[in-house]
């Protein structure tokens, strides 16, 4: 399933965030998009997630406008987790990960046994399983990343889009989170796309980078291809000297003013 914004501008009120972006989503890899902090890559996440409507242009899921359709629609398609999702403390594991299977909910039809399969399966892939009767109040920080990913798999959609999905988690979260990720686009071919600021991490897991800056697409392609001394002076505005990783053979950027 294609994903892709054409001649798209973005903004709040009067203010032009993204102007006459054009990008396409290649299908089952992980693509991240990189960029300094008010270049537009969550703005960019939103629109293409149906969120935020663009001053002009299209987001175009196969062959047509993700405005144009319901909501439920969309969201048997395309999974967005934003950047500070909420919910009731009180709630448990298992039914915020249910709040997934929505879009298939009608008054006719209501949970199902296919449902609740679907839920566990995706409790089982995020390893929630044993908790699932936890509250949200109960849980670390990663776990509870985790259950929102796990809410983002039962949706059951080809894509998914995260805004940030290791903000304020330590190292070892992040690196939990993003082998999730990683292992939900190998194995099930699902198409990621991931807004990240941590530029190591996006050369590690990345198939795909759309580096942001002010407002226009600067590069985007493979880490290998794209990521330079260059590119990092210009988007980050900071200089950096390029290595390839010992341990993973991508880029790695080390910086200094």
């Amino acid at each position: 399933m294609s994903l892709q914004a054409s001649n798209l501008t973005l903004g709040y009120g009067d203010n032009i965030v993204l102007k006459d972006i054009n990008i396409t989503i290649p299908k089952n890899k992980i693509s991240i998009l990189v960029g300094s902090n008010g270049c537009g890559k969550s703005t960019l996440l939103k629109t293409m997630s149906r969120l935020l409507k663009p001053m002009s242009g299209k987001v175009l899921l196969e062959d047509y406008n993700v405005f144009e359709k319901s909501t439920k629609e969309i969201a048997k398609k395309l999974a967005i987790l934003t950047q500070t999702p909420t919910a009731p403390q009180d709630l448990t594991v298992f039914n915020l990960v249910k709040q997934g299977r929505y879009p298939y909910q009608t008054w006719l039809k209501q949970w199902s046994k296919k449902d609740e399969e679907i839920v566990n399966y995706s409790l089982e892939k995020t390893g929630l399983i044993d908790i699932k009767d936890k509250k949200l109040s109960n849980l670390s920080g990663g776990q509870r990343q985790r259950v929102w990913i796990a809410m983002t798999i039962a949706q059951e959609t080809d894509i998914i889009l995260l805004d940030e999905p290791t903000n304020h988690l330590d190292i070892k979260y992040k690196i939990e989170i993003l082998d999730l990720l990683k292992d939900l686009n190998k194995i099930e071919e699902r198409t990621i796309v991931i807004v990240l600021h941590d530029i190591n991490l996006a050369c590690r897991y990345a198939d795909h980078i759309v580096a942001v800056k002010d407002g226009v697409i600067y590069s985007e392609g493979n880490p290998k291809d794209i990521i330079t001394e260059k590119l990092i002076k210009d988007v980050f505005h900071i200089n950096s000297t390029i290595i390839e990783c010992p341990v993973f053979k991508t880029p790695m950027c080390i910086t200094y003013q």
